[in-house]
């Protein structure tokens, strides 16, 4: 091909350096973090490839994990090979959020990129705008988490291709922000993620893909147009669950298959398997989409899977809905008639650039470097993979084995001789020994994997991964490498494990060392002091130097805070060292107040930054700070008891959860920053005649609802009043439960300015919202008042839109006399909307019109994150938001104003 002058300057040296990996392709750049390729920048050498000229780019090992990378349209035919799919991983890790400029963070992040629009549009690690991309052999992820949008891929353009590739994140993994033709194939990918992290529209295929997920989300939210065939078809591929979520409450909760966007979503599933925590329904969630389960134009197929989550017969009641007809059907789903478009595309027939060997001990021995093992035959080398699938072992007799190797679903590897591999994955698989050797390299963990050893087997190499490793055989392990990557459980079944180096246990969450187990530790820091270690039985534990660690269980018992040794615990400890049991990170409550040690599980009352979970129990406020983030799940309350207590740190609370108080007196307080992550109950239970207040003067964020409700049987108020800001709350105040005793009720009062911050009230039987500062309904003021219910208006409340029982209110004033029964008091509710969206921003054809110049405009979702923003335009293209509702802030004309649009 024929390069830039500013790659040619390399050529020679490039064409050098090909000896060294001798893959079975040439790249034409090459890029290594470590300075030994043309350029240590991905996106410099994005910027290198020849506008429209095939070009494959080569990434070393290494995290990359400084750039968000974007490949512009005019940088077609691209190949981006990675040569290790583990090992070379691009990452970062910006988000959308509600920051009052861009919408993206962390700020001082996203300052390096903001002068490219199009690298920003979205929070995606890496934007592709180029058509005929195609990625090999190389891992994408963002990191940022549970904070809202988060993508690793954001795809623009057609023909993209991605083999053996990795594609991680939490919410909103890809985003197929492409027109309804464009295209993407997905063979022998990991796509990771729990909330719609499959999403968009045009059309994609997972063929032999693993889908993973985190508990409680939505695999795929789809948006494809009535007029798309096809929409996302997974074939063959192998849903799994994944714990350990970075979100507490994901856990143990079932995950869907999807929700529908917009439009009209269409999503095939075939010959997959499907483990149990597939909720039964499989979909269920309309999104604000009412015809999502009477239309037959949304397609939701499934045919020929397996596995328990399988079953169709729970699945939701949805038109369209339903296992394919037959497999004449099904025969349309093929790989090369779903992708043909109108140019007969069909990636499956494009070898793969990187060769992937696959274990048929076609030789007669199973030697690991003999080539006739080996399908296709030859000796798997750098910048390749080989997989060994199933019962089988393969003997490392020497040597160093250069591509990645694979182990899956019961193969073992045999060290018969001292060993290396650049890199060798366990995944439900085993490294085992019965001579004495070593094993030097990678170790990777993609499942639980096994040690067996029944002699001295010295693991020289590096351990990384999440998953459990199990030690069995009477023989010793010995880990002598620093495995700071690996933070997976272990279990000592049998035999002696030995931590002979810093940190050689990595930063496990546990540790367990069972009856015929022992575990040696030969360094005071080869155990990270978070870790759990739990001892059963005659478990032996040689400590020859002192550990100091968070919690140590015998038979399932904790120990108290103290220091253990051979002269303590004599049956289990031996050698000169001894156990200090120090601090953990994460607290269990069990019950009762929380300012008394004993309720919490160590027995310590938390500090600054640590996590403690309220997991179905009720923690009771008292006078002392709560120092910790407190974690409020399945069921659990925070119970009021004092007209002083206060949360130094965050408090979020789940679906179900509630905070309460039962009081002969006047009500409680509690001063806190609640985060909500499902629909809340405030409970207020007061014998007083005269009624009872709630005091919440933090800030109260989310999108779901806050049900209050007087359970007292006597006739009096409960009202909870608002005194922070709570302009991030876009859910609903219910007030729709009537009080336990018919001439009681139940009371919302805003305090001070955005107090019902964006969210909706919903007033029914006889309870109140009352309104004592002129600003605290915010600009948007949206009620349903029923029954006998009021909003009781004790200021002159100035609004610039006002929604009452679904009809827009024109401007003027509006109080006891225009509303009567629904509005009472001396104050008023004055609507001035001389910006509103009649006037100055509508939509029409599915834009976002504006009148006049305007100055700055932001659009926000319920979340409170920015989505979009615009400093000069007539019309936004809103095309693409998810269905539901947006606050839109803008300034125009030199004024201020705030709208809020629903996008169907």
């Amino acid at each position: 091909m024929k390069l830039p002058k500013r790659v040619g300057l390399f050529f020679i040296g490039l064409l050098l350096s090909l000896v060294a990996y001798a893959q079975n392709f040439t790249p034409d750049i090459t890029v290594d973090i470590n300075g030994t390729g043309d350029f240590t920048s991905i996106q410099a050498a994005f910027n290198a490839a020849p506008a429209g000229t095939p070009t494959i780019i080569y990434v070393k090992r290494g995290l990359y994990d400084q750039e968000k990378l974007i490949i512009p349209a005019n940088k077609t035919n691209i190949t981006l090979i990675g040569e290790s799919r583990q090992e070379t991983i691009i990452s970062y890790d910006i988000y959308n959020c509600n920051d009052g400029g861009d919408g993206l963070c962390p700020d001082e992040k996203v300052a390096l990129w903001n002068s490219n629009s199009d690298l920003i549009r979205t929070a995606a690690t890496l934007t592709i705008m180029a058509n005929d991309f195609r990625a090999e052999n190389i891992s994408f992820r963002n990191t940022a988490g549970p904070v809202g949008q988060a993508q690793a891929l954001t795809i623009q353009s057609d023909r993209n291709v991605f083999v053996n590739c990795d594609i991680l994140a939490y919410q909103d993994t890809i985003y197929f922000w492409m027109n309804e033709t464009s295209r993407a194939y997905f063979d022998g990918c990991v796509i990771e993620g729990r909330t719609d992290y499959i999403y968009g529209r045009g059309v994609a295929f997972f063929n032999q893909c693993e889908i993973r997920s985190y508990g409680g989300g939505w695999i795929t939210a789809p948006s494809t147009t009535i007029n798309q065939d096809y929409g996302f078809v997974f074939y063959e591929c192998h849903l799994t669950y994944k714990p350990n979520s970075p979100r507490a409450g994901d856990d143990g909760a079932l995950i869907r298959l999807g929700r529908p966007w917009h439009e009209y979503p269409k999503v095939a599933w075939l010959y997959c398997d499907m483990p149990a925590e597939i909720h039964p329904e499989g979909w269920g969630d309309k999104w604000n989409m009412a015809y999502s389960d009477t239309s037959t134009d949304l397609h939701l197929y499934e045919w020929m899977n397996t596995g328990a989550g399988a079953n169709m017969s729970g699945r939701a009641d949805w038109a369209g809905l339903r296992a394919m007809v037959d497999q004449t059907e099904a025969n349309l789903y093929e790989p090369e008639i779903v992708l043909a478009g109108s140019d007969n595309w069909d990636p499956t027939v494009i070898a793969p650039t990187v060769t992937v060997y696959d274990w048929d001990g076609g030789a007669g021995t199973n030697r690991w470097l003999e080539a006739n093992n080996w399908n296709p035959d030859g000796i798997p080398t750098i910048s390749e993979a080989a997989n060994v699938d199933g019962n089988i072992t393969i003997d490392a007799n020497g040597g160093n084995f250069a591509a990645d190797l694979n182990l899956i679903n019961g193969a073992i590897i045999d060290v018969s001789a001292s060993s290396s591999a650049t890199l060798l994955t366990l995944n439900q698989s085993t490294l085992s020994s019965s001579a004495n050797v070593s094993f030097a390299g990678t170790i990777k963990t993609k499942g639980d994997s096994y040690i067996n050893t029944a002699n001295n087997l010295n693991i020289t190499a590096a351990l990384i991964g999440v998953h459990q490793i199990t030690k069995t055989g009477s023989g010793i392990c010995l880990f002598n490498n620093e495995n700071t990557g690996f933070s997976g459980d272990v279990i000592v079944d049998a035999g002696d494990l030995q931590a002979k180096v810093e940190s050689a246990l990595g930063t496990s969450g546990k540790i367990t060392v069972k009856t015929n187990g022992a575990l040696t530790i030969d360094v005071s820091n080869a155990i990270d002091v978070n870790t759990a270690l739990y001892t059963e039985g005659t478990a032996q534990l040689v400590l020859n130097q002192d550990i100091t660690i968070s919690e140590w269980y015998i038979d399932g018992t904790i120990q108290p805070i103290g220091q253990y040794d051979a002269t303590t615990h004599a049956s289990t400890i031996s050698g000169s060292g001894k156990i200090i049991i120090g601090r953990p990170s994460e607290f269990t409550f069990l019950g009762g107040n929380w300012d008394d040690a004993n309720n919490y599980s160590p027995a310590l009352l938390p500090e600054t930054g640590e996590k403690i979970i309220v997991d179905g129990v009720t923690i009771e406020a008292q006078s002392a700070p709560f120092a910790g983030n407190m974690y409020v799940q399945n069921g659990g309350s925070i119970r009021l008891r004092r007209n002083d207590s206060e949360c130094l740190g965050s408090v979020t609370m789940y679906q179900g959860t509630n905070i309460s108080y039962a009081t002969s007196g006047t009500g409680f307080y509690l001063d806190a920053d609640i985060a909500l992550e499902g629909d809340i109950s405030l409970f207020m239970n007061s014998a007083n005649v005269a009624g009872s207040i709630m005091e919440l003067p933090g800030t109260i964020t989310g999108t779901n609802k806050v049900i209050v409700r007087n359970t007292r049987d006597i006739a009096n108020s409960a009202t909870v009043n608002l005194g922070g800001d709570n302009s991030s709350f876009t859910g609903t105040w219910d007030l729709t439960i009537a009080a336990y005793n018919a001439g009681g009720y139940s009371a919302i009062n805003g305090l001070l300015e955005n107090a019902f911050g964006n969210g909706k009230i919903d007033l029914a039987v006889n309870n109140q919202a009352i309104f004592n500062h002129a600003k605290c309904a915010g600009p948007i003021l949206n009620m349903d008042i029923a029954g006998s219910a009021t909003a009781v208006l004790n200021v002159d409340v100035t609004v610039q839109q006002f929604t009452l029982n679904g009809t827009s209110l024109a401007n003027g004033t509006y109080d006891a006399s225009t509303h009567p029964g629904l509005l009472s008091g001396i104050g008023s509710i004055i609507v001035d909307s001389s910006l509103s969206i009649d006037d100055k921003v509508f939509i029409e054809s599915g834009m976002l019109k504006i009148k006049g110049h305007l100055e700055n405009l932001e659009i926000y979702n319920l979340l409170g994150q920015n989505v979009h923003k615009t400093k000069a335009s007539k019309a936004i293209d809103i095309k693409w938001l998810k269905s539901g509702i947006y606050i839109v802030r803008y300034k125009i004309d030199g004024k201020l104003g705030t709208l809020k649009i629903y996008k169907n």
